[in-house]
């Protein structure tokens, strides 16, 4: 385990001995345990203010059907930078709906947390092999982006789920929505917005239409609800094109 990230769990950890403390009633063996820690840390490493952030995960909304996280209700081995500072090795899983980043760890008594990181802080992460930056696009504000890359093409990919209400269903009041994309694509040094395949095609020569919309065909392929992997396929399938076809 990295040296930083032993730092980072640390930190975590008397964040929440913090925030229990203001809960409970003080007793002795609380303040001492207490004391002990913040000496060790101030003692061994000192207090690190870039990682002194974060709240106690919790879950709610138990009656909504489905599940909030991107790509998957699973934590995906990874990283995170805060402040440029990038921490490795820990793990990871993206809340699509709130654009929350959680951090599943395990404190010095054994006992398993998940913590929600302050997205203010955090400039890119890693989820297994999927990378995203925080960026200011055309939206006007920073998000989250997933960058994919192919060649000289840059796509970068805000994704999101919305909660929509249930009808005649008893057991579920509301449901989350499947991912949804928002697309940009940088190309010969312009960023292009796109949403289906009209959009996509009208960002490169002519010459090279016919092609894209055989492939769309073939591929059976909808924007607004491809993976992440067929993006990426859609991709170097474009490179592929420019390639025969160079643009003018």
């Amino acid at each position: 385990m990295s040296p930083p990230f032993c730092r980072f769990l640390l930190i975590l950890v008397v964040s929440v001995i913090l925030c229990a403390s203001l809960n409970a009633q003080p007793e002795r063996s609380a303040d001492a345990e207490k004391d002990s820690l913040l000496n060790y840390i101030q003692t061994k490493y000192g207090l690190d203010q870039e990682l002194y952030n974060g709240f106690q995960f919790y879950t709610h909304l138990l009656n909504y059907r489905g599940d909030p996280y991107f790509p998957e209700d699973s934590f995906y081995e990874g990283s995170v930078s805060l402040g440029g500072t990038e921490y490795d090795q820990i793990r990871l899983k993206y809340n699509g709906f709130s654009q929350d980043l959680i951090l599943e760890y395990t404190d010095f008594q054994g006992r398993y947390n998940q913590l929600n990181l302050i997205s203010s802080r955090i400039d890119s992460f890693r989820l297994g092999s999927y990378c995203f930056k925080k960026l200011y696009l055309q939206s006007g504000e920073s998000l989250f982006y997933q960058e994919l890359k192919a060649g000289r093409l840059t796509c970068y990919i805000h994704w999101r789920k919305d909660i929509n209400a249930t009808r005649d269903d008893m057991d579920y009041s509301h449901e989350y929505s499947r991912p949804l994309g928002t697309f940009y694509l940088s190309y010969k040094e312009k960023l292009h917005s796109f949403s289906n395949r009209s959009s996509y095609q009208s960002i490169f020569p002519e010459s090279l239409h016919s092609g894209l919309k055989r492939y769309f065909r073939q591929q059976r392929l909808s924007l607004k609800k491809a993976s992440p992997e067929e993006i990426q396929d859609l991709l170097l399938f474009t490179m592929q094109l420019t390639d025969i076809s160079p643009d003018p």
